[in-house]
């Protein structure tokens, strides 16, 4: 495969990640800054949504500020199978879709592509919800060939 290709990477969610105070990363970006085309949430146990606030946060290696990326609307419910979408512009809500597969009519869009330097794509929920699961999508382009995407 060509580096300079589209690339997806899956990041696999636990209920662990959902604990009172439980911030976790959940990709980090090395060796060069990569153009995020898409990032989405997929329920895989549906969450009460009761104390679930997560912000999605990126910091860059090496100092510099955390940057707020998106959020997901306070004490909402999503059951198994709903799409958490983002759609490109910082610090706007995810949207839950109907899931794949459940002949959803409407398509969310990317508004653009967002390029990020090596850091860390982070989750801080000072909450807990007791019963979620979310794996997590991102698609990238490299910018450099030594550009690299891990799942925390």
């Amino acid at each position: 495969m060509d580096w300079r290709s589209e690339q997806s990477l899956r990041r696999v969610g636990t209920n662990a990640d959902w604990v009172a105070g439980g911030n976790f990363n959940i990709f980090t970006i090395t060796g060069g800054p990569i153009r995020v085309t898409s990032m989405f949430g997929l329920v895989t146990v549906a969450c009460t949504g009761a104390l679930l606030v997560p912000v999605i946060t990126f910091t860059p290696t090496g100092g510099g500020a955390a940057s707020n990326i998106c959020t997901l609307a306070v004490g909402a419910i999503h059951p198994i199978n709903r799409v958490l979408a983002w759609n490109g512009l910082l610090a706007t809500a995810l949207v839950g879709t109907i899931g794949i597969g459940h002949g959803a009519t409407g398509v969310e869009t990317f508004a653009g592509v967002l390029t990020m330097i090596p850091g860390v794509i982070s989750i801080t929920n000072a909450p807990a919800d007791a019963t979620a699961v979310i794996d997590w999508y991102i698609s990238y382009i490299r910018s450099v060939q030594a550009s690299v995407v891990t799942a925390n």
